[in-house]
């Protein structure tokens, strides 16, 4: 709708996420609405009654026809709520069960054959507001899962489950785990809000970031926004697990801290530029055996003042710089972008000997809406790429991942990407996605002695260990060719419930290793929940 509109939004700079209700129910009240189809009233209905509370000069938005023993869903949205004048609170269950089987390749012969995937998720979500000022929310969800072999293997490997934390087995070939996320937000001005406890932040318009995803675990956070004129600062600190949980296959777990700064300016009324800065502290004192926190100054809150001071000789520190963009060309036309810069040293470039530490990440994204004129069917075209080595540090208290996973792109470093997705939504409760990825990387193979390669791929390896000074590029390892299409469909039964459908087909080309293709379909029924992360 803001790219539609043809300039930015503003409430809110798009490029930092979540958003918050507060800024974007006046945006969208703001909007004309004369060239709309029906499928965007009843888009902009969805988003009103999903925050009704908040919705001047309309107190239809939300209601339903008929409550449940006039206590349960008196509004659209809400299983119970509390609507006072200084206090209103929304309690909702959370459910996603879903079913389906895979035909994985690629597998011992001990292993082939059909699988069954599975998940079972049951939990309850609540938010509120206290005073006009102050903010909650929290989620809570239990959950048993069988998921396709690709994602049990890179769990496998990397001692982690995508986008979770604490981990045990359930049955033979799934995981258990608990899921909670929960922060309150304040107003300490109008122009300045804080945001802190335990969840996932977003940097960037695209479909990955280079620079802070929600790939990774939830974390303990402290968000400053400061919003000013054409400005938006943000300031993020957070508390890191080096490894992860002792609960699974017996690692360690360590704390690391995370400082981020983003200034961000609107240029004219269809551009955004954003400069950032990432630190990631952390190590262990080999006296106690214990993290060593992160000193006072690295929560400085000026932008660029902290990776000076590391450059200057800091070993527990990581330092990333760079800048993201986006640009409206025209109504329904947007161009987007990330460079991230992690080291380099300009002889070594101009010698194109591929240096090892000549780290950097780059993303460039086109977002078509209304494609050709047609409502509703819109494209999203994006590459990206990241340097061998890019993410990786002295050793995990210092690489950019948190609990074994990368905080920026799923696949670490070591990598070219190019994503298409097309969207269309020919009925206003149903909605259908195609993805296709595209992906060349390397990956680390043991060698004859057993001893394992690293070819810059996992950033939580030390970069110390690595195979060669010159002569990297992307790719190099076990260098891997993948094609992935995903076909979802989802269809809206009541407002927050849905049925979704889903099939997929993953083929991979290895250069040591065999090729293999893998398939799988799903059903699932979810309430008050989104569909799970794409795990590829």
């Amino acid at each position: 709708m803001e790219v539609l509109s043809g300039q930015n939004a503003a409430t809110f700079h798009s490029g930092v996420k979540p958003y918050r209700r507060d800024q974007l129910v006046p945006f969208l009240q703001g909007l004309a609405q004369e060239q709309w189809s029906r499928i965007d009233d009843f888009n902009y209905a969805y988003l009103m009654n999903d925050s009704w509370e908040l919705v001047e000069g309309d107190s239809l938005f939300g209601n339903s026809q008929k409550a449940i023993w006039n206590t349960f869903y008196k509004k659209q949205s809400d299983f119970l709520m509390v609507n006072e004048p200084d206090f209103n609170v929304h309690v909702n269950p959370v459910i996603y069960f879903a079913g389906g089987m895979e035909q994985p390749g690629g597998l011992s012969e001990e292993e082939n054959g059909s699988r069954t995937l599975f998940q079972n998720t049951r939990g309850a979500e609540i938010r509120g507001q206290i005073g006009g000022r102050l903010g909650f929310y929290t989620f809570i969800g239990t959950t048993q899962a069988i998921f396709p072999v690709f994602v049990h293997h890179r769990t496998d490997e990397y001692r982690a489950l995508p986008g979770e934390g604490y981990i045990k087995k359930f049955k033979e070939n799934g995981y258990d785990f608990f899921t909670s996320r929960g922060y309150f937000t304040f107003d300490l001005i109008p122009e300045v809000n804080l945001r802190a406890g335990y969840d996932k932040i977003k940097i960037g318009e695209g479909y990955r970031s280079m620079v802070l995803s929600d790939h990774s675990n939830n974390y303990l956070f402290a968000q400053l926004n400061t919003q000013v004129w054409r400005l938006q600062y943000t300031n993020i600190w957070g508390k890191l697990a080096a490894y992860p949980s002792t609960a699974y296959l017996g690692s360690e777990q360590f704390s690391k801290g995370f400082s981020f700064h983003r200034l961000g300016l609107n240029i004219g009324k269809k551009a955004n530029i954003g400069v950032f800065e990432t630190v990631i502290f952390g190590g262990l004192d080999s006296a106690t055996m214990r993290s060593i926190p992160m000193p006072l100054e690295f929560y400085n809150p000026i932008i660029f003042l902290r990776g000076a001071e590391l450059e200057s000789g800091s070993y527990y520190g990581k330092v990333q710089l760079g800048f993201d963009w986006k640009w409206i060309i025209t109504r329904g036309l947007e161009w987007y972008g990330q460079f991230v810069l992690d080291e380099f040293k300009l002889d070594e470039i101009l010698a194109a000997n591929g240096w090892w530490a000549n780290k950097f990440a780059l993303q460039a994204g086109l977002k078509y809406f209304n494609v050709a004129g047609v409502d509703n069917l819109d494209l999203q075209v994006e590459g990206n790429m990241a340097r061998p080595y890019t993410y990786s540090h002295r050793d995990a208290w210092s690489s950019m991942t948190h609990y074994g996973q990368s905080l920026a792109h799923p696949l670490g470093s070591n990598f070219y990407e190019v994503l298409g997705i097309v969207r269309a939504q020919p009925f206003p409760r149903l909605s259908l996605t195609a993805k296709g990825q595209y992906v060349i990387y390397g990956q680390d193979y043991e060698k004859e002695d057993g001893e394992l390669t690293n070819w810059g791929s996992d950033p939580m390896k030390s970069y110390f260990v690595r195979e060669r000074d010159y002569g990297n590029s992307i790719g190099q390892g076990n260098t891997t060719h993948q094609l992935m299409l995903d076909f979802q469909a989802s269809y809206q039964l009541r407002h927050n419930l849905f049925i979704d459908g889903r099939a997929y087909m993953r083929k991979v080309d290895a250069e040591m290793d065999t090729p293999f293709t893998d398939m799988g379909a799903l059903l699932s029924v979810r309430m008050n929940i989104a569909k799970r992360a794409d795990f590829y």
